[in-house]
């Protein structure tokens, strides 16, 4: 019985919008002219995927692809001399790398080659920060402008503050509308996407938490 009430809990979109307004509230919504320069703007990977077609060629695809949008109109904008791709592991062979598609992307919007950094091939947050300030460090940088999902921001900032770094936040991707979020009956009715956003938002929780315990984050 208990499993099923907590099921259904996590499964209405009212306590799922509840945990990732939790999140969001981390952090703020900012405007692109409104950020402070930087030493470089790191897109963080995520929601990836890759489809190899019959003859063999590749289709690449961005669930998150705000990150990578928010990202390069910052640089364009000025506000960093570097942008960095972080890397996650792509499991199609023969299909380059994810950070490497992105940079082919940016370089199409009008990203000087020599100006993107790519970050090594990385499964979690913590092993993709590795591969990116590896890359950062000797480049002299000390301050970062973040690019990620909001829910995300909060466990990524404290992740790169770790390895010494400023962080300045450019969340993107909002799954909720902050104080604009209206209840209605319909909030109370169980739905698949609601329980797999109420996972994603307890692992937030839980890995800032790990990180707040381990003094790895502040």
């Amino acid at each position: 019985m208990l499993g099923c009430t907590e099921m259904y809990v996590f499964s209405t979109p009212l306590v799922a919008t509840w945990l990732a307004q939790s999140l969001e509230a981390q952090t703020r919504a900012v405007r692109i002219e409104d950020l402070p320069q930087a030493d470089a703007i790191v897109v963080l990977a995520g929601d990836q995927s890759v489809h190899k077609r019959d003859d063999g060629s590749f289709d690449f695809f961005n669930r998150s692809g705000d990150r990578f949008e928010r990202g390069v109109e910052a640089f364009l904008a000025g506000k960093a001399p570097l942008l960095t791709f972080g890397d996650g592991i792509n499991p199609v062979d023969g299909a380059s790398a994810f950070a490497d598609w992105q940079k082919r992307l940016a370089a199409r919007r009008g990203v000087p080659e020599d100006k993107i950094v790519c970050g090594a091939p990385a499964r979690y947050t913590q092993d993709e920060s590795e591969g990116v300030m590896a890359a950062l460090r000797p480049l002299g940088v000390k301050r970062i402008i973040l690019s990620t999902s909001a829910y995300h921001m909060m466990r990524a900032r404290r992740i790169y503050e770790g390895h010494g770094v400023e962080v300045i936040d450019l969340p993107c991707d909002m799954q909720t509308r902050g104080k604009a979020e209206q209840f209605s009956m319909t909030m109370l009715l169980p739905r698949g996407i609601a329980l797999s956003q109420s996972e994603t938002c307890l692992k937030e929780w839980l890995g800032t938490l790990v990180l707040i315990l381990s003094g790895k984050g502040g």
